[in-house]
């Protein structure tokens, strides 16, 4: 059985790839899995706030098979506006179809990859 808190509250998906959006509070959880390249790319942007304000966000991305440079490019602009407005971004995987793109073009520090939500919430300095 499953709790109302672990169900998502939104779920889109296309061909391959999936984006669950998870009513967790804070940090708001966006869980994605599949593939995603130029060709989900721009409903990536659409599905993702386009301005969210000083909040707190986790990309679980522990079921992702590839990501390509467009969605990354995706995801820098929601971490540079987040940053903009006071809150904070981090990603969560060990896939290395993730972590490898991000650490190879030195994205670390706009956006940080941990092992798991309760890293990135003690990353921001909150307890676990």
């Amino acid at each position: 059985m499953t709790t109302d808190a672990a169900r998502p509250r939104q779920r889109h998906s296309g061909a391959g790839w999936s984006l669950e959006v998870f009513d967790t509070g804070d940090p708001h959880v966006y869980t994605l899995r599949g593939e995603f390249d130029f060709a989900v790319s721009p409903k990536l942007a659409e599905l993702l706030p386009a301005e969210p304000g000083a909040a707190r966000i986790v990309l679980d991305m522990t079921g992702v098979e590839y990501c390509d440079s467009s969605c990354l490019q995706v995801f820098l602009r929601l971490s540079a506006r987040l940053r903009e407005a006071g809150g904070r971004f981090a990603v969560v995987s060990t896939v290395h179809a993730v972590v490898r793109p991000i650490e190879l073009l030195g994205l670390g520090d706009v956006m940080p990859v941990h092992p798991t939500i309760d890293a990135a919430r003690a990353s921001w300095g909150e307890p676990r």
